[in-house]
Formats: C-alpha cells, sequence, structure tokens
C-alpha cells in the first residue's frame, strides 16, 4: 500500500535489559540547569546505549521507586518521588512518604540533577509504518528511534490491512518495547479511493499492555489543502456509521473548504453541541476561520498539531509545491492559519504531535528531529526549520512552556481517548517517565532544544538510556 502522505516535503528540509536492581546514582549524573550537561553526562550521551527492542522482550512491568525533581501534570505539580508497581504508578508525594511506603525490597532510581515527566506521547506520526521514507529497515529501528527521543507512546495515524497485520505479530512476539495507538486508515489518497468499513468486524480497543486498536483515520484533503478526496454526502455517511459503531475519527483537514466539510459531518454525527466522548479529531487544523473554530468549541473536538516549524514552512511550502498541489496560504487569510493560543484559549485539548517522518527535511532523521522538546520550543518561538525567524503572523498565537508541556502529555492523552491512564502522574496511571536533562518549564526554547533524554521508561521498565553513569550499566 503507498504511503499515506501524498507529497514529501523535500523542498523543506525492547527494551534495554530490564535490571531491576539498576540504581541511579546522584553524583554527577546530569547537568546542573537547562541546555548545561556536566561532562558525564556529555560524554555518556554521545554513544546513546542502543534499546534492544528487536531482540529483548518489551511488554514486562516493571516496580521502582524514582527520586528526583517530577513534574507530575497532576496533584502536586512537582513530587520528590513515585513508586511504580508491575508497571502502574501507586504513591507520588515526598521522598521520606514514598521510601517507607516500597519498603526496602524495590529499587531506587536516583535522578539526580535532572528532572521526570509522564511518557512524552506523538498522538500523531508514522514512524513504524513509513519508516522506509526515513531509510530505516525495521519496525524494532523505528522504534529504537521514537523511545531514544522520549516518547513512551506513539500514534500510528495511517495503518491499512498489513500495518495492522505486522503491528499484531509485533504485538504477539512481544516485541513493542512502547506503546503503540493504531487508527485503521478508510481512504487511499485518490479521489473515490475509499476501502469501505473494513474495520466493521471488530472492535476498537486493546490487543494486548503495548497496542491498542483506537480509532479510524480519514484523509479529506492533502498536504496544502489544495485536492479534496472526499464528495461531502460520502464523508457524512461513512463517520456517521462509524460513531454509530463506538470508533473514534480522526480526519485529515488542512483547508477551510475541508474544515467545513468534516465539521458538517461531525454535527450530522453527533450534534451541533456534542458531546464528544470519543474524542473526535481533526489532524493539522491549520486554516481554520472563526465560525469553524466556534463550531469547534460546541462540538468539543481535539485539534492535533505540529508545533515544530510547521506553520512557516508550510505556508512557504504550499506556495512552491508544483502544479495542482500549490496553494498560496498566505494570500487568503494569515489570521486564520495555527491559530495554536486561540484553541487553548477557546478551551480546547490540543495536543502537538511530530508527524514523523514527515517533518523530516529531505526525508532524513538526525538527532535534532521529531523530539518532544521540539514540540514545547516550537510552540514557544513559531521558528521554522528553513525560516527560522519567528514570523510575525505567529507571534500572537504562542505558547508557553507549560502549554507545550501538557500538550505532548495530558492533552496527547485525551486526544488518544486515554488520559485517565496516561499523560500525567498520579495513583493508578501508567508508569510511563521520560527522563530530561532539565526543567523544560524554567527554560527558553533553546535551552529546551538543548535538553538530553536521559532515559525513557515505559511500564515501569528502562527501554533507553543514554548516560551510563546515571543507569548503573542497565
Amino acid at each position: 500500500m503507498t504511503s499515506p502522505k501524498d507529497v514529501r516535503r523535500t523542498s523543506l528540509r525492547a527494551r534495554l535489559p530490564a535490571a531491576l536492581v539498576v540504581i541511579l546514582v546522584a553524583t554527577g549524573c546530569g547537568p546542573s540547569s537547562a541546555g548545561s550537561p556536566s561532562p558525564s553526562t556529555s560524554a555518556a550521551s554521545g554513544s546513546p546505549a542502543p534499546s534492544a527492542a528487536a531482540s529483548a522482550t518489551a511488554s514486562g512491568a516493571g516496580s521502582h521507586v524514582i527520586v528526583g525533581r517530577i513534574v507530575t501534570m497532576d496533584e502536586p505539580a512537582v513530587a520528590e518521588a513515585i513508586l511504580i508497581e508491575d508497571g502502574t504508578v501507586t504513591a507520588v508525594g515526598t521522598r521520606d512518604e514514598v521510601l517507607a511506603l516500597a519498603g526496602d525490597q524495590v529499587p531506587i532510581i536516583d535522578i539526580g540533577q535532572n528532572v521526570a515527566y509522564p511518557g512524552f506521547i506523538d498522538a500523531h506520526a508514522h514512524w513504524i509504518g513509513d519508516r522506509e521514507y526515513y531509510d530505516i529497515g525495521t519496525p524494532a529501528e523505528a522504534m529504537d528511534a521514537a523511545i531514544a527521543r522520549g516518547w513512551t507512546s506513539i500514534s500510528e495515524q495511517w495503518v491499512d490491512q498489513g500495518r495492522l497485520s505486522e503491528l499484531e505479530t509485533l504485538a504477539a512476539a512481544d516485541a513493542l518495547p512502547l506503546r503503540v495507538d493504531a487508527y485503521l486508515a478508510l481512504n487511499a489518497l485518490e479521489v473515490g479511493g475509499y476501502y469501505g468499513d473494513w474495520y466493521a468486524d471488530r472492535e476498537p480497543g486493546p490487543v494486548d499492555d503495548r497496542l491498542r486498536v483506537q480509532g479510524l483515520k480519514i484523509h479529506l484533503d492533502n498536504g496544502t489543502g489544495a485536492i479534496l478526496y472526499w464528495e461531502p454526502a460520502d464523508l457524512t455517511a461513512t463517520i456517521g456509521r462509524a460513531v454509530d459503531a463506538g470508533w473514534q475519527v480522526s480526519v485529515h483537514a488542512v483547508s477551510t473548504e475541508a474544515h467545513e466539510i468534516v465539521l458538517d459531518a461531525f454535527e450530522a454525527a453527533i450534534g451541533p453541541s456534542g458531546p464528544n466522548p470519543l474524542h473526535h479529531r481533526i489532524e493539522h487544523a491549520l486554516q481554520v476561520t472563526d465560525v469553524q473554530l466556534a463550531r469547534m468549541v460546541a462540538m468539543d473536538l481535539v485539534p492535533v498539531i505540529q508545533l515544530d516549524g510547521a506553520p512557516y514552512d508550510w505556508v512557504m511550502w504550499a506556495a512552491s509545491a508544483e502544479g495542482d498541489r500549490g496553494r498560496d496560504l498566505a494570500a487568503e487569510d494569515l489570521s486564520w492559519l495555527a491559530r495554536w493560543s486561540d484553541f487553548l484559549e477557546a478551551g480546547l485539548h490540543v495536543a502537538a504531535t511530530s508527524d514523523a517522518p514527515w517533518f523530516f527535511p529531505d526525508g532524513a532523521m538526525t538527532d535534532d528531529l521529531a523530539r518532544p522538546m521540539d514540540q514545547i520550543a516550537g510552540g514557544m518561538d513559531g521558528r521554522g526549520r528553513d525560516f527560522p525567524e519567528t514570523p510575525e503572523w505567529m507571534v500572537d498565537q504562542l505558547l508557553t512552556a507549560e502549554q507545550g508541556l501538557r500538550a505532548v502529555t495530558l492533552d496527547a492523552a485525551h486526544a488518544l481517548g486515554d488520559e485517565t491512564r496516561r499523560g500525567h502522574l498520579a495513583s493508578g496511571t501508567l508508569g510511563d517517565v521520560t527522563i530530561l536533562s532539565g526543567d523544560v518549564t524554567g527554560a527558553t526554547p533553546d535551552e529546551i532544544r538543548a535538553l538530553e533524554v536521559i532515559a525513557t521508561i515505559v511500564g515501569g521498565v528502562v527501554v533507553y538510556c543514554s548516560d551510563t553513569v546515571v543507569c548503573g550499566g542497565a
């Protein structure tokens, strides 16, 4: 099956063996401030330890205490320690409280001057399914690339029969080192290229602890919004059947024309004021009028956006694209583009995602691409990769570090319909944790981009670690 993207943007640029006796020492284990790595961290992270996802058992559940500065995205907002037992968080609080609850048998992970966060969630990407577009040969390598960047969950946003079979085979082989949410594709990228309701013989939900078949994916328009792949009546009928069957629907919509069609379809399915218990989503949501925004708010739809340079680069790319793919978005109305702050001020849950590999300049993956830190920083300064100055029309739409952090944790979990278990650290949530070399909440965009991923933990198991001093040789 062809890739879910119609145009490459070439003009723009297993867990590690689960040693439950790992003790992370505080001395010399990380930077003293954001963007200022210590010599030991720098040396270790120059050759990150591989996750060995291809050969290690992936879905085990770990137990340990994490001690240090922990940003919970819950209450308390910052904790000194958390206890993870059999893959689930069971206590959050002060160091003394949590250690007393844990007892003497649970290993301690002391993160020192580093900072822990709820595991970061890439709620829209193609890490596994489109791996050939960034020269990755196997699913294991693709997942290693994601966990090395700090993602504990990835959403595969275009999964056909072949890709679903591959994911189910990986799950059966216990070969998923991170959580995967699959969205089943309902059309190819051509007018009238519908697959039909091939999802009808199953229900959404978990395949195992690491794989969920979460929703359905519809490509309504192309990358610039110049081509529409669906007739309005067909889209409305298709979404109506999916909603009636209990499926979350995720729709790719870039242009105002596409938004008008999909808003009409959702309104017919759930009503003009919702509610939206399945968390139906609009992917990219690039060009949205005031009236359309009001309709999105009334139905509580979820915009899923790319903060890492997408708006400015996308506008310039659209203007330079060839033939009928070209679209002068800037000439239409800049105030309709990339309404990040407007979405949040209106009360919407906004998920920020990498869309990997479709924002890799020239299709090449480098160490500074597709990281959670890039999403947070990009939301703060609106810089593009090929056009690194913040465009004037983006200034009023910039986000704070806290808003960007929420977009890759709490609101990303909401976009996946799993906000009770993921995106925050509290008793009963999954033991998914990302440890960075500093605190994003008090850093500048460039400082955030300079942060390193120290460790990625999924279900209480260390699946990636970049610093041998911190990880004790795990």
